[in-house]
């Protein structure tokens, strides 16, 4: 499994293109696209884009 870089420190701006996030609801995504406001994330869920708010997020892997 891809390096967990998701903690309370991390700072959503460095998140990268590829990067794979798990939400709290338990969805997981690929990031497609940094919006660089350090609080929303562009994210394919399933063939859908949706925007994701930091603090909808569970967890952050780095992308493989």
């Amino acid at each position: 499994m891809a390096k967990l870089i998701l903690n309370t420190t991390t700072d959503l701006m460095r998140v990268p293109e590829g990067a794979r996030l798990k939400l709290h609801d338990g969805r997981e995504g690929v990031v497609e696209e940094n919006m660089g406001d350090g609080q929303w994330l562009s994210v394919e869920f399933d063939g859908e884009s949706e925007l994701v708010h930091s603090q909808d997020i569970a967890e952050v892997h780095s992308p493989e």
